[in-house]
């Protein structure tokens, strides 16, 4: 099981009520697959929540207006990862649903869902990423709080393209959210569980190559 690690911001707690994630923990790539097409360039979350008679009816947020990058600290000394997506963007195929779930997640406070990574370690990232999967650790940002991850990724090569898949299984409780029953249960009951995926195209990741070269460039 994929390790989390949290820092609680304090009292405050996220009410989400229309969204309700299952866990089922596959590979990142077998997960992203699932959900994306080869060359995406995208995020998404994914829900199963029970319904009329017990059976589970499946959700699937996406969105690929997401930017990522390399960015070298302000005082020079690391870089990090930086994924970014607009709150409002993501997808679900329901617009009702969706402009809640953007208003629970505190796109009014702050309109973007970020993961920022912990300061790259070339020596360490280079054999990792020679093993094909590696857990890239960072905090995830939204509605004013943090919450410190350890996102397991896998690297994807087709041809000359290159990918990074990644899936953390986790739950809500995890992020201080509450997720409520309809109707005490009877219209649809959420699970606890929850599911991040990504699929990133590297030539889109800006910076990358860059800090590439100069990290190859200060190896003996």
């Amino acid at each position: 099981m994929e390790r989390m690690r949290i820092r609680r911001p304090g009292a405050a707690t996220l009410v989400l009520g229309w969204v309700a994630l299952a866990w089922m923990a596959p590979p990142a790539a077998a997960a992203a697959e699932a959900i994306f097409e080869a060359g995406d360039h995208c995020v998404a979350y994914r829900t199963v929540k029970d319904i009329f008679f017990g059976f589970d009816a499946e959700i699937v947020g996406r969105s690929c207006e997401v930017s990522a990058s390399v960015a070298v600290e302000p005082d020079g000394a690391g870089s990090r990862v930086v994924v970014a997506v607009p709150v409002k963007s993501l997808d679900s195929g329901n617009p009702l649903r969706d402009w809640k779930v953007a208003d629970l997640l505190g796109a009014k406070l702050e309109p973007e869902l970020r993961f920022v990574s912990d300061p790259l370690d070339a020596t360490a990232l280079r054999a990792d990423v020679a093993d094909g999967r590696f857990v890239l650790p960072g905090t995830l940002q939204f509605a004013g709080r943090q919450y410190a991850i350890d996102f397991p990724l896998e690297l994807i090569e087709a041809g000359e393209r290159r990918e990074i898949a990644g899936h953390l299984a986790t739950t809500f409780a995890a992020f201080d959210v509450e997720v409520p029953t309809v109707a005490g249960g009877l219209v649809a009951r959420p699970h606890e569980e929850l599911e991040l995926v990504v699929r990133l195209d590297l030539e889109r990741v800006q910076g990358l190559a860059e800090w590439a070269a100069a990290a190859a460039a200060e190896q003996p």
